[in-house]
């Protein structure tokens, strides 16, 4: 899984490396959320928590650019042939759901062999489909019988991109709603498994990217073939903590 993601920090490049465009009014109802979830019975009754936060969870990227599960990060979808840049939490929150998924299913990574035997991708796959960039990727990993978190990064490429599936949440009575997403994973390169981590982000080729973004014409052979269809990479790591 990807424990967490460090964002690409300059949206105006991302904009310019895959001639995107950024939902500006989108943008604008997320910061509106984040003011009115200082509230914290606003966000329990909004939300469907069993009880108050006791932060606003609301939560854009710090300073070092990382995002966690719940946190907001731009994802590319297509609408009307258009790529556009969408704020969305990394954390999948199923459309129509009354409740959170509770925190102990992982719900931010979904595995390339689950999307049709999971429910909460089986709605998404072949319908909402995204490309997430980002910088690098944290993962937790045995080193000499301790548990240290380990950063891996290209060598190729400062932005990478990966595939993901993404669904919208919306409460009708408080008029209010969010995109959320999760990073489609699958078996590692070399380089990532000898460093004892088991999963790692598709890294889709370049040249699928409007294909896997406009599935409704395509099969899901076509679908599962783009996906298995990698950019070549080689990643790098550092110890960091």
């Amino acid at each position: 899984m990807c424990f967490s993601v460090e964002t690409a920090k300059d949206i105006d490049r991302v904009m310019k490396l895959f001639k995107a465009k950024q939902d500006l009014e989108e943008v604008a109802r997320l910061n509106s959320m984040i003011i009115k979830a200082n509230d914290f019975q606003w966000v329990k009754d909004t939300l469907g928590l069993t009880k108050k936060p006791s932060s606003n969870p609301f939560k854009l990227p710090g300073n070092d650019n990382r995002i966690f599960p719940g946190c907001f990060g731009q994802v590319m979808v297509k609408e009307n042939d258009d790529r556009i840049l969408k704020p969305m939490r990394y954390r999948i929150r199923a459309n129509g759901s009354k409740a959170e998924i509770p925190t102990k299913f992982n719900v931010f990574n979904a595995r390339l062999d689950s999307f049709e035997v999971r429910q909460t991708w089986a709605p998404l796959f072949m319908k909402n489909h995204g490309l997430f960039p980002f910088v690098r990727f944290f993962e937790w990993v045995e080193d000499e019988g301790k548990k240290r978190l380990i950063s891996f990064k290209s060598d190729q490429h400062e932005i990478l991109w990966a595939p993901c599936l993404w669904d919208y949440w919306f409460n009708e009575k408080a008029n209010i709603g969010f995109y959320s997403f999760a990073i489609i994973t699958d078996d590692p390169p070399s380089e990532i498994a000898e460093m004892g981590h088991d999963r790692c982000p598709i890294f889709l080729s370049a040249d699928k990217i409007d294909d896997w973004l406009s599935p409704e014409s395509k099969t899901k052979e076509v679908i599962y073939q783009i996906l298995k269809t990698k950019e070549r990479v080689h990643y790098s790591y550092a110890w960091v903590a």
